[in-house]
C-alpha cells in the first residue's frame, strides 16, 4: 500500500471535507499521477568503462607510464624479491628438466643450481650458454684423459717389450 497521507489531506482541503472521507485507490492515483507526467521514471545511471580500457590499452603499449606518472620507489611498484623468485623459478625449471631429459648429470645439477642461487646467471639464455660450455670443456677434457691413457698404456707396453 503506497502511502498518500499528503495527497489526501490535500484532496481534503479542495473537496471541503474531513480526510476520514477521502477514498483514494493508491495504485489508480499513481497511474494517473504517472500518465499525467508528474511521476518519471529516472534513467539508469551509466558508469561507462570506455575511456578506462582505452587508457588500460595506451598503458599496455607503454603511454601515460614516464617518471611523471610515477609515485613510489621501483622496489614498491615491482619488489625485487618478486623479480628474484621469478628468475629463480625460470632457472630451476630449466636445470630440473635438463636433469630429467639426461642433457645433464646430478653432479652437474648441483653445480649450476648453487651458482644460479649466487645469483651468478641473470637469464635462461646465459644459463643455458654456461651449460653447453661446460659439457664442452667435460668433453676435452675427458678425451685429452683417454688420450693420455692410452699413450702412457703405450709407453708401458713398449717398455715391457725391451
Amino acid at each position: 500500500m503506497v502511502n498518500l497521507r499528503l495527497q489526501k489531506r490535500l484532496a481534503a482541503s479542495v473537496l471541503k471535507c474531513g480526510q476520514r472521507k477521502i477514498w483514494m485507490d493508491p495504485s489508480e492515483s499513481i497511474r494517473k499521477l504517472v500518465k499525467d507526467g508528474m511521476i518519471v521514471r529516472k534513467h539508469v545511471m551509466m558508469h561507462s568503462r570506455a575511456r578506462v580500457n582505452l587508457r588500460h590499452e595506451a598503458k599496455g603499449r607503454g603511454n601515460h607510464t614516464g617518471y611523471g606518472k610515477r609515485h613510489g620507489t621501483m622496489n614498491a611498484r615491482i619488489p625485487e624479491k618478486l623479480l628474484w623468485m621469478r628468475r629463480i623459478r625460470v632457472l630451476r625449471r630449466l636445470l630440473r628438466k635438463y636433469r630429467e631429459a639426461g642433457k645433464i648429470d646430478k653432479h652437474m645439477y648441483a653445480h649450476f643450481y648453487a651458482l644460479a642461487k649466487g645469483n651468478r646467471y641473470r637469464t635462461k639464455r646465459v644459463l643455458i650458454e654456461q651449460i653447453h660450455r661446460k659439457k664442452g670443456e667435460d668433453k676435452r677434457e675427458k678425451l685429452l684423459a683417454d688420450q693420455a691413457t692410452a699413450l702412457l698404456a703405450q709407453k708401458r707396453a713398449a717398455a715391457n717389450e725391451q
